[in-house]
């Protein structure tokens, strides 16, 4: 039997920029594992890798406007436009920037040749992410070109012009085109700007393939940099394939062993993982050596062979007998040399274990894994598997007929709760657990509360399944808005629960249907805002001021009658009463006077005193009791006039004698001052004159001098 050679060019895998894009993004789950994390369009050009990532919990979408505000995005490593960035910020979006180094150097480059007013040529692929990256530095059109005839088609190349290329454009193709617009432009003017690992790549990948048989090429159908290194084998191997992954070579391999193939070459794209280049040598190589001929003298023998495939085949569905349990595990019985186990977190909480393995209840499995150890077989199997296969049907169901299932609440997230229907998680968005603002999701767990199915999406690598509580608690509030505005009436009284505050007022749920209370029927008193008497929840006793059906309109009452403090005001404070009350506030004008709280009277200025005043301070100070007679009271203008002076007039205090008697020697003694001042007075004011006489000199001679 022929064997063959197998050789792996030196730069086959992740480049750097992939490589540290991977890292971080599972690096960023693990640290957030409670968080909602999306790549912004795919990390990489690989389903495994990508498949395995939203498998993990991240989320894949392709617009920033798919994104939830606040959430965390990962740019890949092909970069964004500045716009896509801006909108992300503007959505309040934390940003973990993984584009490659070499990507953003090339950014810079036109960014800057941009602002200058250079216009900008890209070699590249029209509509790659990293492409459109760059173009969205420039203000204006920026001209892309793929291959050298285009160059070559281009009616004029700007003298002025700069140009870049795609980090994973082929380095030959780039050649050819650089060799052209050298003769029309200056050579400065032209950026290599091709990775240096893609150039290695290539170059390794042409020496390789000019060498083999067969030539092998890791990656993905979608990933540019793979595409160009299937072009640069196809040239030199007739044999070359493009492979996902093992499961590709493995038809393959009797073609090889037919055409007796001595040596194979192996090359991958850098978007491609080092677990799936080892599997797809591994299964090469595995390939190789096996013999299955019994009369073969080979190293493995046929009936060995026989013997040790697995009598359960991986991946089937079998029944099998629970037998026992332990603090991790739960075994059964699947009719092989060895029990299979299930980790207990897959099945219910409050599921009777010890009842189970004493039945030996059958259940369904689904087998995950089959391996030989020095232990002996290690079976690993699935409930959950099983489970989430027979309910998916039942969710998908019930997302197209929109009939409602109950879930139990397993756990909690940042943004929202995990639901489970027999093995499916549901997501619930916290704003679709209530009408309201919630803000405890703790408080939901273990909760069973029946839902809607508002996303069923089957097509991705993991089933995505969202619902909402919300929906069916809307539908039953529209029902009961109905039955409010049928029956609905002035002065009608409800029990409502404030559902939201406003500066203007407070909109109260009546069953169904929201009214409002405005903020001058909140209270009888003054207030600064409608959360200084209610908050949001308060139930709260209401009637119908006033309503307008064609605007769906409610206007509510809440403040009472018997609250006001003129209630009944003439008959609890009548005309000619004697009140008592405590000094408040003084103006001008007068004076008011607590009669009650919240209940003042003015005391004009006029009847304070029996004597003219000024202002009102002359006589009383705040806090100040005093005793009035009630003059008028008037409920309809919410005015109580009272006079202190008809009962105890405060009359200015006279000046204290005493005071005054003391104060006169002093006056004297001034008046004594001044009368003797004047005897002194000559001799002091003659000084002065003699002493401005050569003043008076001098002005006389400045007409002389001139």
């Amino acid at each position: 039997m022929n064997s063959w050679k197998i050789e792996l060019a030196k730069s086959s895998g992740f480049c750097f920029g992939v490589e540290n894009a991977v890292k971080t993004a599972y690096s960023v789950i693990k640290e957030h594992p409670d968080r909602k994390i999306y790549m912004l369009g795919e990390i990489t050009h690989n389903e495994v890798v990508v498949g395995d990532l939203l498998a993990s919990g991240m989320l894949l979408v392709h617009d920033p406007k798919e994104a939830e505000e606040g959430s965390l995005v990962l740019i890949r490593a092909h970069g964004v436009t500045p716009a896509v960035m801006k909108e992300l910020a503007d959505r309040h979006c934390e940003v973990i920037d993984c584009t490659c180094p070499f990507v953003k150097k090339i950014h810079d480059i036109v960014r800057k040749a941009d602002e200058e007013g250079h216009p900008v040529y890209i070699t590249g692929t029209k509509g790659h992410p990293e492409v459109v990256g760059i173009c969205g530095e420039c203000s204006r059109k920026v001209a892309v070109i793929s291959s050298y005839e285009e160059c070559q088609a281009l009616p004029e190349i700007e003298k002025d012009s700069v140009w870049v290329s795609q980090t994973t454009f082929s380095s030959k193709e780039f050649q050819k085109i650089c060799e052209f617009v050298q003769k029309k432009i200056a050579k400065s003017q032209i950026f290599g700007t091709i990775c240096y690992t893609t150039e290695n790549r290539q170059r390794e990948t042409a020496d390789l393939a000019g060498v083999s048989d067969v030539m092998i090429v890791i990656g993905s159908k979608t990933s540019s940099n793979t595409k160009k290194l299937y072009d640069i084998c196809s040239d030199r191997c007739a044999l070359t394939y493009l492979v996902g992954g093992a499961e590709d070579v493995k038809p393959l391999l009797p073609v090889w062993r037919e055409r007796e193939v001595k040596r194979i070459g192996v090359t991958a794209g850098a978007s491609t993982p080092v677990s799936i280049i080892r599997e797809v040598i591994q299964t090469m190589s595995e390939e190789n050596g096996v013999n299955t001929n019994p009369e073969s003298n080979g190293d493995i023998n046929f009936g060995d062979y026989v013997e040790s495939i697995p009598q359960l085949r991986k991946n089937a569905t079998v029944k099998g007998a629970i037998t026992s349990y332990d603090g991790d595990f739960v075994y059964v019985d699947v009719h092989d040399k060895s029990e299979g186990r299930i980790p207990k977190s897959e099945f219910e909480p409050d599921f009777d274990f010890e009842a189970a393995a004493s039945e030996k209840q059958e259940i369904e499995v689904f087998v995950k894994s089959i391996r030989n150890t020095d232990m002996g077989k290690e079976i690993i199997l699935s409930k959950s598997h099983v489970d989430f296969s027979k309910n998916k049907a039942e969710i998908e169901a019930a997302y197209e007929n929109k009939t409602p299932v109950t879930v139990k609440i397993t756990g909690v997230v940042k943004d929202g709760v995990i639901a489970n229907y027999g093995g499916v998680d549901i997501y619930i968005h916290r704003t679709q657990l209530e009408l309201g603002t919630v803000n405890d999701l703790e408080s939901y767990k273990g909760k069973t509360i029946e839902i809607l199915i508002t996303q069923f999406d089957p097509d991705k690598r993991r089933l995505r399944v969202s619902g909402s509580r919300r929906s069916l608690l809307n539908a039953e509030r529209k029902a009961k808005a109905e039955e409010v505005w049928s029956t609905i009436e002035k002065d009608k009284e409800y029990d409502g629960v404030v559902r939201s505050l406003t500066d203007f007022g407070a909109f109260v749920d009546i069953g169904g249907v929201d009214g409002l209370i405005h903020v001058s029927e909140l209270s009888w008193n003054r207030i600064k805002h409608p959360s200084d008497v209610l908050s949001v929840g308060d139930e709260v006793h209401v009637y119908v001021k006033d309503f307008d059906p064609e605007k769906k309109r409610i206007s509510l009452g809440y403040k009472k009658a018997e609250d006001d403090p003129f209630y009944n005001i003439e008959e609890r404070i009548p005309t000619g009463s004697i009140v008592r009350g405590k000094v408040v506030r003084m103006f001008q004008f007068g004076a008011f006077v607590e009669l009650e709280p919240n209940l003042d009277a003015l005391c004009h200025i006029s009847e304070i005193s029996n004597v003219r005043l000024n202002k009102p301070q002359e006589v009383l100070t705040e806090g100040m009791e005093v005793e009035a007679r009630v003059l008028e009271v008037n409920a309809a203008s919410r005015r109580i006039s009272i006079s202190i002076k008809q009962v105890n007039p405060i009359d200015p205090q006279p000046k204290d004698e005493a005071a005054e008697e003391e104060a006169a020697p002093v006056e004297e003694k001034v008046e004594d001052a001044v009368a003797e001042a004047p005897v002194e007075a000559p001799a002091e004011v003659e000084a002065p004159v003699e002493e401005a006489a050569p003043v008076e000199e001098t002005s006389e001679e400045k007409p002389a001098e001139e």
